[in-house]
């Protein structure tokens, strides 16, 4: 990448992938409830433990519908599927705040069908968006730029958060803190979702043309117009592209272990920060900070996987991650539970974009989406196992949790724990910090995956780069072999 165009695009670039960039600034900008989030179901929800179930249904929901929605986009287009799911998720963010409303159970269900719906506007977009992009790059012949593409929509994603934390946090200072200004922040980030989706609309799909190993890959074995191949025969292509080619098994194991482990991070950093004190305002500059650092963190990573390679900087990371961690048994006070939570943030920047590009790199175009879907839902199910078990910890010690924990509006103006003891477990850790702990070492198993996940895959990632004649001879010779 030429110095120049490292912060910034170049006029190809832009041309080609500007509107996704646009598109997804403009949402993160608008997003302004983000770094308060789960923090604000946390202190409103009428049970503590009840925050983590909305989190759970949204996670079964697109475990549920991940491989329908991915074939949907492999069918009848990626574009309408991105379109449909963020109108979807915009709408559930305007009934979050009728939902918290109500009381008692009424109030843990009507938060959970917006979480649901939410869930399903997620299927719609992951995968689909991907597979939008790098189809759109193969058919323009610039499948350099998938790296580059995963690396900057970061990189744009955390210049619209900074804005959208530093907004935020503006908002909550200068004004008094209730329920309508909370409220307030769940609309403009409904409107910011749903503008972002008249941007999708003027960005056009197209589709690379397949190769001849690609479609013998995938080609139905059935006598029927494409249109009509049944859904199954397009996930059996998908589970087919997953499960007989060992490199991308090993890398989709490491992924399904990777997401356990990350699970409950975010939500168990804001619950540790807070019962040791945090204002509960101040996850707004955490997060700002976490933008500023996530606008350069993915391009950067683009630098170490080039120089590393990328099996060696995810394993790197993952031990990286291990040893902050570990910091934990040192019993830390605020400040440097927030620097670990900060080093957290850095990891997820590095990791996320060489994991997409490398997994993108070992997957057929024709059933890009749906492979895709069926690996996002294998990992939402892991992800939804974290969840699950850290909602039952929580559970656990609902009581002293509650106690420990300043109400919604006190904890938005400068309100502290009210016991100066957080319930503790395993190693005299208090809940939230063990947590932590243990499911990051737990991520440590994803490492001897990514060591598999290489063997015979130089072949593969070395020949998406050559040239199609030297492709064709490649594919000859193991024909020969």
């Amino acid at each position: 990448m030429a110095n120049s165009q490292f912060f910034w695009p170049g006029q190809e670039e832009r041309s080609l992938l500007g509107r996704f960039y646009l598109a997804s600034s403009l949402s993160e900008a608008m997003n302004v409830v983000f770094p308060f989030q789960f923090i604000y179901l946390y202190l409103v929800m009428e049970r503590p433990e009840w925050a983590v179930i909305p989190t759970l249904v949204e996670t079964i929901a697109v475990w549920l519908m991940e491989v329908p929605t991915g074939m949907v986009a492999d069918r009848w287009g990626r574009k309408l599927s991105v379109i449909s799911g963020d109108f979807l998720s915009g709408l559930s963010w305007l009934a979050i705040p009728m939902a918290v409303s109500f009381r008692g159970l009424l109030q843990l269900y009507a938060v959970c069908v917006c979480f649901f719906l939410e869930g399903i506007g997620q299927t719609l977009v992951s995968g689909a968006e991907e597979a939008w992009v790098v189809d759109n790059l193969a058919s323009a012949g610039r499948e350099d730029m998938v790296e580059r593409y995963f690396a900057r929509i970061r990189s744009f994603g955390s210049l619209g958060g900074a804005f959208a934390g530093g907004f935020s946090l503006l908002l909550l200072l200068l004004s008094r803190v209730d329920q309508h200004i909370l409220n307030l922040l769940w609309y403009l980030a409904a409107c910011g979702q749903l503008t972002s989706v008249g941007i999708s609309l003027t960005i056009p799909e197209h589709q690379p043309p397949a190769d001849e190993e690609d479609q013998a890959a995938t080609r139905p074995k059935i006598d029927e117009p494409d249109c009509c191949v049944p859904f199954f025969d397009q996930a059996r292509q998908g589970f087919s592209a997953i499960f007989h080619f060992q490199p991308l098994f090993s890398f989709f194991l490491a992924l399904v272990v990777s997401s356990f482990a990350g699970s409950i991070t975010g939500e168990a950093f804001e619950i540790s920060l807070l019962t040791k004190g945090l204002d509960a305002r101040g996850l707004a500059p955490l997060d700002i900070i976490s933008d500023l650092t996530g606008m350069v963190v993915p391009l950067l990573a683009v630098a170490i996987s080039q120089w590393l390679g990328a099996t060696a900087s995810l394993i790197l990371f993952s031990l990286i991650s291990a040893a902050v961690v570990s910091l934990f048994f040192t019993r830390p006070g605020l400040w440097l539970a927030v620097v670990i939570c900060l080093v957290f943030n850095i990891i997820d920047d590095l990791w996320d974009p060489i994991a997409d590009a490398r997994l993108q790199s070992l997957i057929p175009s024709s059933c890009r989406a749906t492979a895709a879907s069926i690996i996002n839902q294998a990992k939402e199910l892991a992800n939804s196992a974290g969840i699950g078990a850290f909602a039952l910890l929580l559970g656990r010690h609902s009581e002293e949790l509650r106690q420990a924990t300043p109400d919604l509006i006190e904890a938005f103006s400068g309100g502290v724990s009210t016991m100066p003891q957080v319930p503790k477990g395993l190693f005299g850790l208090p809940i939230p910090d063990l947590a932590l702990v243990l499911f990051t070492f737990v991520g440590l198993v994803a490492i001897p995956l990514l060591i598999h996940s290489q063997r015979g895959s130089y072949r593969v990632l070395d020949e998406s780069r050559a040239h199609p004649d030297e492709r064709h001879k490649s594919a000859c010779q193991e024909e020969e072999i």
